[in-house]
């Protein structure tokens, strides 16, 4: 009779088992159905074998993830620096915007298309606390915006120029008067080898010099050093933001013409097209030697102090149908914001807040030359 019964009890066990069709390791661990919850627990710690159901990328291939495992695990936590993995729902690599399979919460945890550990919100509380203690910013420039054109349109909406005034001690701070100091440093055609003097090279030194003096990049230093994407040693990182704001490199055509700080500070002449040309001050200084023809403007953001204009232009007769300059920052706080969004979002929108919390963005590229990385482009946007 306990023969029977053992052996009633086994066929019936066996029975169970066959209908469940559970995995594996439920059989080996004994577990029950994938009845539980991944709230709280996806991830690579998602697994828990004294639950009946998992919640890491490998319950998929087991066929043991909890009911909930696809609504609640399209999550970044945790995997910001991982690699693609295709038993995940969603992805959280810099290339998933391109693929339309980025987590929900990727801006937050893992800060946008650049990858890393910096947050949307925490680039724009930094931004906007910059722009708030930009103490060398222009005050009491007053612009002369007139109509809005679109990008393409050759016609000149704008017969007065853009800036009806700007206070005579404007460019007399110290990080301004070192930037005025580089532009008779450059030849405009990219395609011309820059004939570097030892004048030059102090010029160059005393003006990162300014800005790591400032309040402003002494902050974005901080912050960047706090995500570790700088050096925590103010001359090691000198010589990073000689390298690439100011390093030579090939823009085409073989000839190292080119660098960042000239790029968008000062505009470039490559054959018959404008390339770059971000910088405010050198857009005044064209306009008032009747170089630059401002033709009307796309967009205009006020944030605070400064402004943000899109706009196309005119320079030396040359067209470019769409560009954008920052009036009246200081060049602390656009090579601040420049260097922590060409790092924290390299090759992507970058979003900041102005002083008062008016949104707006930077976009950034990179250029790849003899091994090192440069700013190929900044400029801002939004």
């Amino acid at each position: 009779m306990m023969k029977l019964l053992a052996l009633t009890i086994l066929v019936v066990t066996i029975g169970s088992l066959v209908e469940a069709k559970p995995s594996f390791r439920q059989l080996v661990l004994g577990g029950g159905k994938a009845d539980d919850s991944c709230v709280g627990r996806c991830g690579i710690g998602g697994t828990d074998l004294t639950k009946p159901c998992q919640c890491n990328p490998s319950c998929q291939t087991y066929n043991d993830c909890c009911a909930d495992f696809i609504a609640v695990c399209n999550t970044c936590d945790g995997r910001c620096t991982a690699g693609y993995d295709n038993k995940w729902p969603c992805q959280c690599t810099p290339e998933c915007s391109d693929f339309n399979n980025c987590c929900p919460d990727k801006p937050d945890l893992c800060g946008g298309t650049g990858g890393g550990a910096v947050t949307d919100a925490e680039l724009k509380a930094l931004s906007q606390q910059l722009h708030i203690d930009d103490v060398n910013a222009v005050q009491g420039i007053v612009l002369n915006m007139q109509s809005t054109t679109t990008s393409g349109s050759t016609t000149d909406k704008a017969p007065l120029p853009l800036f009806s005034s700007v206070p005579a001690d404007a460019f007399s701070g110290p990080t301004t008067s070192a930037l005025l100091a580089l532009f008779d440093n450059y030849d405009e055609n990219c395609k011309v080898t820059e004939d570097i003097t030892a004048e030059e090279l102090i010029e160059n030194d005393a003006f990162l010099d300014a800005i790591l003096a400032t309040s402003v990049f002494q902050q974005a230093h901080q912050f960047l050093v706090s995500k570790g994407l700088a050096d925590a040693d103010i001359a090691v990182f000198k010589e990073y933001l000689r390298l690439i704001w100011l390093g030579q490199y090939n823009r085409g055509g073989g000839i190292e013409g080119s660098s960042g700080l000239e790029h968008v500070f000062l505009g470039e002449k490559n054959g018959n097209s404008i390339s770059g040309y971000h910088g405010w001050i050198k857009f005044y200084q064209d306009e008032l030697a009747g170089r630059m023809n401002y033709l009307g403007y796309m967009v205009k953001l006020d944030l605070g102090v400064s402004s943000v204009i899109e706009m196309p232009m005119n320079w030396d007769g040359i067209y470019k149908s769409i560009s954008s300059i920052s009036v009246s920052g200081s060049p602390e706080i656009e090579l601040a914001l420049a260097t922590v969004c060409f790092l924290a979002r390299p090759n992507s929108k970058c979003p900041l807040s102005g002083a008062d919390g008016t949104p707006y963005a930077y976009q950034t590229y990179t250029l790849s030359y003899n091994g090192n990385t440069y700013v190929g482009s900044a400029y801002p946007t939004y």
